[in-house]
């Protein structure tokens, strides 16, 4: 599996993490946005050409030895000749940070250094306001101003006025942003194969673009069970998606529609064999299986909030009233 765009600590998993990551994704439940779509300020650069090379170096080897020794591996024999010929292209920007994306006429996948690092940043942050008790509301509202209002932001961190090293010197803060950053760019990376594989075309709009979405997803998904693990950060990936293109329209690259029908898809999986994206976990059996089924109850609650009528039309007045950018810097200092 992919290892962090950065350095990491080890240490062992904190006890109880199931009980813990079902109270830090609930509280990702609150999701509002306003019915313009904007696209993320032009020439925004989140990191340094150092920070880029720092991720080059860590990333770019494991998500290839993922593609090719885990997802293609994990294929069916008689399948994997239509995974011929895919590639992995890592140009340093997309076009905004969540700009993961496949190209069908050259079957390449392009995953930009800056997006892993942007994934990598809001799996700490997210794990840093659960494990210090603090209102993830102030990652929402730092999401909804960069991804939907396109506001000019800083990166993550920066934004918050943390310390990356500091961070993850926390043994909690490590090991559950560890396992939202690997599983989530892994499922990228395997849904994004399954374009791919599945022949999918780019630029579709409404329910041809979500049925691929759909099957793509559920090729993912296959990887997952085959591994014997769940993918815990499609949470933080079907949100930051969501919020990116809350109407679901597909562009011709780095937009993936999120549907309440898409996440619901997956929950049901998940649901229906818990012991098969768990069998692989240190603690497998009843416990890892809980942990699924609490996650795909996460899964649904975020496909009933955005299915919520009237959701597009709620006016964020309290975002920016409650969790203003100017409070930031103090919203979960370190110590």
């Amino acid at each position: 599996m992919p290892h962090h765009a950065d350095n990491r600590n080890g240490g062992s998993p904190p006890a109880g993490p199931g009980h813990r990551v079902r109270s830090a994704c609930r509280a990702m439940l609150r999701v509002l946005a306003v019915p313009v779509l904007l696209a993320t300020p032009a020439g925004a650069e989140f990191y340094s050409a150092a920070d880029m090379a720092r991720v080059a170096d860590r990333a770019i080897p494991s998500l290839r030895a993922a593609l090719q020794d885990g997802i293609i591996a994990h294929m069916p024999r008689d399948q994997r000749p239509l995974a011929d010929g895919i590639s992995l292209a890592f140009p340093e920007r997309g076009p905004h940070p969540m700009a993961f994306f496949s190209d069908p006429a050259t079957g390449t996948i392009y995953m930009p250094l800056e997006s892993i690092r942007f994934f990598d940043d809001i799996a700490t942050l997210t794990a840093w306001f659960h494990g210090r008790g603090c209102s993830q509301d102030h990652v929402h509202s730092y999401l909804w101003s960069l991804l939907r209002k396109g506001r000019a932001m800083p990166s993550p961190l920066r934004a918050f006025a943390l310390d990356r090293d500091a961070l993850l010197a926390d043994p909690y803060t490590n090991s559950l942003s560890d396992r939202f950053y690997s599983s989530g760019l892994l499922f990228i990376l395997a849904h994004e194969t399954g374009h791919l594989v599945l022949r999918h075309r780019a630029g579709l709009t409404a329910a041809a673009s979500q049925a691929q979405e759909i099957a793509a997803d559920d090729f993912a998904t296959r990887h997952f069970t085959s591994v014997g693990t769940m993918p815990m950060g499609v949470l933080i990936y079907y949100l930051a998606a969501w919020w990116r293109d809350p109407e679901g329209r597909a562009a011709a690259t780095g937009t993936h529609p999120v549907s309440a029908a898409r996440i619901r898809a997956l929950a049901r999986h998940m649901l229906d064999d818990p012991a098969a994206f768990s069998h692989a976990e240190a603690d497998a059996g009843p416990v890892a299986q809980q942990r699924v089924r609490d996650v795909a109850g996460l899964l649904n609650g975020i496909a009933d909030s955005i299915a919520e009528d009237g959701m597009l039309s709620l006016m964020p007045r309290s975002l920016d009233r409650d969790y203003p950018a100017s409070r930031f810097p103090s919203a979960c200092p370190a110590d």
